[in-house]
């Protein structure tokens, strides 16, 4: 197993990776009819979600998935392109990366997502912090903010990245090994890294609750 590719969102010209959730789940391939299936370790799901944020709204431009159907639906109007027949640049940038990944792509889809709770995404990822395994965590990005959604609209956003700093000098998210090689340590240990979730693996200090 491997790290897994993230979920991405883009907000005011910046690109950011989806580290941590609060509130009901997010739109997955399976909600429109879709099966997935990994041709890779690094991306397990077989898909990877792509929203965009604006004007505080939170929206699905499109997802990145692999398939075995041929018959795959339309959403908003709009069905999937393969990806082989997707022309690049010269210059190979991350997105065309996963194009190349991925079978099928759905874009521009601009579907609204009525999500309820907390979003926390990172960017400036810590190369020193990277873990060979799962999700990575808040505390590996330099920069994390946390916002708050109300039926989909942003409701508050909080820069979250001098908690994430201490929280990396402390070693309070997740955990970069097991505790043991022990099967329940590993089993836990890795349900951690998959997970999304923020109160999964979160550890709390004095009863603090990061609201």
């Amino acid at each position: 197993m491997t790290a897994q590719e993230p979920d991405r969102f883009y907000y005011h010209d910046q690109h950011l990776d989806l580290v941590g959730i609060r509130g009901n789940d997010l739109p997955i391939p399976s909600d429109f009819g879709i099966e997935t299936h990994s041709n890779a370790t690094n991306c397990w799901r077989g898909y990877v979600m792509r929203y965009k944020i604006v004007r505080n709204k939170l929206i699905l431009e499109g997802f990145w998935f692999n398939s075995k159907s041929d018959n795959l639906p339309e959403i908003n109007g709009l069905g999937p392109v393969k990806t082989s027949e997707i022309k690049f640049e010269s210059i190979i940038t991350s997105e065309d990366w996963l194009n190349r990944s991925f079978q099928y792509e759905y874009r521009n889809l601009n579907k609204i997502i009525h999500f309820n709770g907390s979003l926390w995404l990172g960017k400036d990822f810590i190369q020193s912090e990277y873990v060979h395994m799962g999700f990575q965590s808040p505390t590996a990005y330099k920069t994390v903010l946390k916002f708050d959604f109300k039926e989909g609209i942003i409701v508050r956003v909080e820069d979250k990245s001098k908690q994430a700093n201490s929280a990396r000098e402390s070693g309070t998210c997740k955990e970069p090994q097991p505790e043991s090689m022990k099967s329940e340590d590993l089993e836990k240990w890795i349900a951690k890294r998959f997970s999304l979730d923020i109160d999964f693996y979160k550890k709390r200090q004095n009863g603090e609750n990061d609201n």
